[in-house]
């Protein structure tokens, strides 16, 4: 089956009608358009996809992918919010180790407890594409600066920082702000400077208390990595990254909120903005922040 595949800003949902597949993004670009999170929009990509679509709790999708007979070239995959994505990508990893995949969460609007999916989906929708060879690439416009060791109080929230094993231990929130002053950011900036895991999946922090709420998960061995970036920096990579045709691109909201001037992207491309979005590295597609992520044809 074809289906078309979709972006809309949040709140502007189209009707479902058992061919489009997408979601709700934070603003979106493709040739000659460039849509604010707050205009009324939606936009198509110009080329179809083949495949077959599974949606609905994760749990049911799970079991519905182990029963396919399909052997899936690629996949975008689609959550209606950023809570629970890495135990369902682990159990898909266990599925389809070695299939490019790309997506992320859907953004909401004012007042939206989930993205808007389609088809509608309570947790996830999956579009198994069986035509390809398929790439999914990703981008990282931070740069990598110090390593950090930490303690948490849960998957995403961490409570103490140090940066040496025989350094002392620190409220999380202290050193991201003395890190924020240090590099002349003020308190509001959680998008030019950021942490990452030792292989390069960006978390977005926001200050809590003494603490820092990331926007997925941690890592399990307990290091991190300063990143930093510029907005420039951001305009550039990301214009260059979205410049390739024919790309089905997913990038983070942190980033489009870095974006001051309007950009196209390449001939027959798209680009939305997720609130996390999937990233490859060490071939698995992961869950992160801040970073983009591009579904092309080889």
């Amino acid at each position: 089956m074809t289906w078309k595949f979709s972006f809309w800003t949040p709140g502007n949902c189209p009707a479902s009608d058992s061919a489009t597949f997408g979601c709700a993004s934070h603003g979106l670009a493709a040739p000659g358009i460039w849509s604010e999170p707050q205009t009324a929009s939606r936009v198509s990509a110009p080329t179809h996809f083949t495949g077959e679509v599974v949606a609905g709790r994760y749990a049911e999708v799970l079991e519905k992918l182990r029963q396919t007979p399909l052997v899936p070239q690629a996949a975008i995959i689609l959550f209606s919010r950023g809570t629970g994505v890495e135990h369902f990508l682990e159990r898909w990893q266990e599925l389809f180790p070695k299939i490019p995949a790309a997506g992320g969460a859907a953004a909401r609007g004012a007042g939206q407890e989930h993205g808007e999916l389609l088809p509608p989906a309570e947790d996830v929708a999956v579009l198994l594409l069986t035509d390809g060879p398929w790439q999914a690439e990703t981008l990282n416009a931070h740069d990598a600066g110090p390593a950090w060791e930490f303690q948490a109080d849960g998957p995403r929230t961490l409570a103490r920082l140090r940066q040496s094993s025989d350094g002392e231990w620190e409220p999380a929130a202290a050193v991201f702000r003395a890190l924020q002053t240090g590099s002349g950011r003020g308190k509001e900036d959680c998008e030019t400077i950021t942490l990452s895991d030792s292989k390069g999946r960006n978390l977005h922090c926001s200050l809590a208390g003494d603490s820092l709420q990331t926007g997925a998960d941690l890592p399990a061995e307990g290091k991190l990595q300063l990143r930093t970036t510029s907005r420039a920096a951001v305009a550039e990579k990301i214009r260059r990254f979205c410049a390739e045709p024919d790309a089905l691109v997913f990038g983070c909201a942190g980033l489009r909120g870095l974006l001051e001037t309007p950009f196209e992207t390449g001939a027959r491309s798209l680009a939305g903005f997720m609130f996390g979005e999937l990233v490859t590295l060490a071939g698995r597609p992961q869950f992160g922040n801040l970073m983009a992520t591009r579904l092309i044809r080889k």
